[in-house]
């Protein structure tokens, strides 16, 4: 008997887009083991990803693609609000009176 089966890949790029903004977030990227679990999770949930997305009445992997972006973008943000250099401030004229 050959049993096909159909994994999702919405959930592994949510997490990884979780990851990297945690790592934006914080300065510092997960524990070793913490990614070895994050990633097991996430393989876990794109297998099962076809079963649940079944069961709703909506489209599940939209959402999912959707909140990946979210994730991304807040990512970009964030990373560009950290990293802009300062610029030196516009040279004033003083103005005097009668002069």
């Amino acid at each position: 008997m050959t049993t096909a089966t159909t994994n999702s890949h919405a959930i592994s790029p949510l997490v990884s887009a979780g990851e990297a903004l945690f790592a934006t977030l914080t300065g510092s990227a997960l524990s070793e083991n913490a990614v070895k679990v994050s990633a097991g999770v996430a393989s876990l949930l794109d297998g099962l990803f076809p079963t649940f997305a079944a069961k709703v009445s909506f489209d599940l992997d939209g959402v999912m693609e959707g909140s990946t972006e979210v994730l991304i973008g807040l990512n970009t943000a964030i990373t560009s609000a950290k990293t802009k250099t300062k610029t030196e401030p516009a040279a004033t004229v003083a103005i005097t009176a009668g002069a």
